[in-house]
């Protein structure tokens, strides 16, 4: 370990030094990215502090016009060596001469006093020195951190006070921005679905081009900070441990709003995804399985994110439905996230799918079709009304039919009418347009049968019902879909004239339409 750490300490100075005759930036721009999993002793690992700080110095050398020896990313490091880089770094803009930029990112553990560094400590008002005292013309420190802890893992793992980060520079310490996390008595979440913290996933997010609110091409300190809160809050918003309120404190000095990165200029190695249409997007790679590259909120057309080369999974997600498609994007290419391209989820396999706000589902449907022979009835022709109720793990059908059928047994003629209601317990499975409900039956049926013979009485009986169904539903236009079923069906029949009881297995098989509400 001791080795592995100066290996890493000494691959810094070599990476300073190199800047020295490499970087040609203007205005100079560096930055200083740290990640560390590990706290204090009895704090839990984190899982995404490192994976974040790699995907913040990412998108800087990419799109920000860091060059990538002057972006010096600090892993598993403990106090002692990150101070010595803030020193070494300070050191190096001192030498340089016009304006420069310097940006300072830290995920992990911290307390209102300090960073917690693998067991050691950074007290909070030496860092926000080391930042604020640099001769860079502009300084952002940036601060994904806190403790405490519950369900959705926030970064500390266990409960403690509520505490505030000083955010506060000393005077005169102009062409200053602090950007924090969350504010005083909160947590500061990580979320195993985006594989992130919240906040710096909606970082990320608004650098490639998620915040660029005016589409010009370029994202703003401003711009990203505001993209960042807004995510950020909505997304925790429902979570056990409650919303998050990212804070941001700066002086600039009279300087317009710095531009961190330009998404929307030519790169090598990137292409832009554009999306025609307002909305949410959720973009992924490769599949619906695979990480979550970044979100788009945009109230008006135009927004565009850049990205590698490669294909994308893009969800376009909304209170009541979901557009989903897949998209190759290829270096220094436009490729537009069109509505002809992408599938959309209706309401019932929104809440299966999860995503969104919705958690159920309705619909009311008609059958037709026919019901086997039983008790020597005859067949049936059959019509039935239901409606159902989509939950994220099971539906709920309740359904109304009647059928009837014409019945010769030699003697007689008879006509026999059935009213059945019934209750289904079903399990979706949604294979790719076509959607396959199975399930149970429990139900029960009145039976009369009219005697076409004056000097013969009507006859009444009543039993219940139980059998296993199976149907099939395509989606149609305006929330509408086509559906077919069919069931194994056991009847138990009790007359009125006789105290016993009658059993008999028949089917049942109908088409018919539903509307989604």
């Amino acid at each position: 370990m001791i080795h592995a750490r100066a290996a890493a300490l000494f691959s810094i100075v070599l990476l300073l030094a190199a800047s020295a005759t490499t970087a040609r930036a203007d205005p100079n721009r560096f930055a200083v990215i740290i990640g560390a999993n590990a706290g204090d002793p009895d704090e839990v690992i984190l899982r995404y502090a490192e994976s974040d700080a790699e995907r913040v110095g990412s998108v800087l050398r990419t799109l920000g016009g860091f060059q990538p020896e002057n972006v010096i990313t600090l892993e598993n490091l403990r106090a002692g060596e990150v101070r010595r880089a803030l020193i070494a770094l300070n050191a190096r803009v001192r030498e340089l001469s016009g304006e420069s930029l310097m940006i300072v990112y830290y995920s992990g553990h911290a307390d209102a006093d300090a960073l917690h560094l693998d067991g050691t400590r950074l007290p909070m008002n030496e860092l926000r020195d080391l930042v604020s005292g640099s001769a860079a013309s502009a300084r952002i420190l940036v601060l994904d951190a806190c403790r405490s802890g519950t369900i959705t893992r926030v970064k500390g793992g266990t409960r403690g006070p509520a505490f505030e980060i000083d955010v506060g520079f000393p005077v005169g310490a102009r062409g200053v921005a602090m950007l924090s996390s969350s504010a005083a008595g909160e947590s500061s979440q990580e979320s195993d679905a985006l594989g992130a913290s919240f906040f710096t996933h909606a970082l990320v997010s608004a650098l490639i081009g998620a915040g660029d609110s005016n589409h010009d091409g370029a994202v703003t300190l401003g711009e990203a900070f505001a993209y960042a809160k807004e995510r950020t809050l909505a997304a925790t918003a429902r979570t056990v441990v409650g919303p998050q309120h990212p804070t941001f404190r700066l002086d600039l000095g009279g300087r317009e709003d710095l531009v961190l990165t330009r998404p929307g200029a030519e790169h090598r190695n990137v292409g832009l995804l554009a999306f025609a249409r307002p909305g949410l997007y959720v973009v992924q790679k490769s599949s619906a399985e695979g990480p979550v590259v970044a979100e788009l909120m945009s109230d008006d057309a135009g927004g565009r994110l850049a990205v590698d080369p490669g294909r994308y999974f893009v969800t376009r997600r909304d209170s009541d439905h979901l557009e989903q498609g897949r998209f190759d994007v290829t270096s220094r290419q436009t490729t537009m996230v069109a509505q002809t391209a992408m599938a959309r989820l209706e309401y019932a396999r929104v809440v299966r799918k999860g995503g969104t706000p919705r958690r159920l589902s309705g619909s009311l449907f008609a059958d037709g079709g026919v019901r086997g022979q039983v008790f020597g009835l005859g067949t049936a022709w059959r019509t039935e009304l239901g409606g159902r109720l989509d939950l994220r793990q099971f539906s709920l059908a309740l359904r109304l039919g009647f059928s009837q059928s014409d019945h010769d047994n030699g003697s007689l003629d008879i006509t026999t009418r059935e009213v059945s209601t019934a209750i289904d317990a079903l399990r979706a499975f949604d294979l790719g347009p076509v959607t396959l409900d199975v399930g149970l039956e429990l139900g029960a049926s009145w039976f009369l049968q009219a005697f076409h013979d004056p000097s013969t009485r009507d006859s009444r009986s009543f039993g219940p019902f139980v059998g296993a169904v199976g149907q099939v539903e395509v989606p149609l236009p305006h929330h509408l879909y086509a559906r077919l079923e069919v069931a194994g069906l056991f009847y138990f029949l009790r007359t009125s004239e006789a105290s016993m009881t009658a059993t008999a297995a028949t089917y049942r098989a109908a088409a018919g339409v539903g509307v989604s509400f």
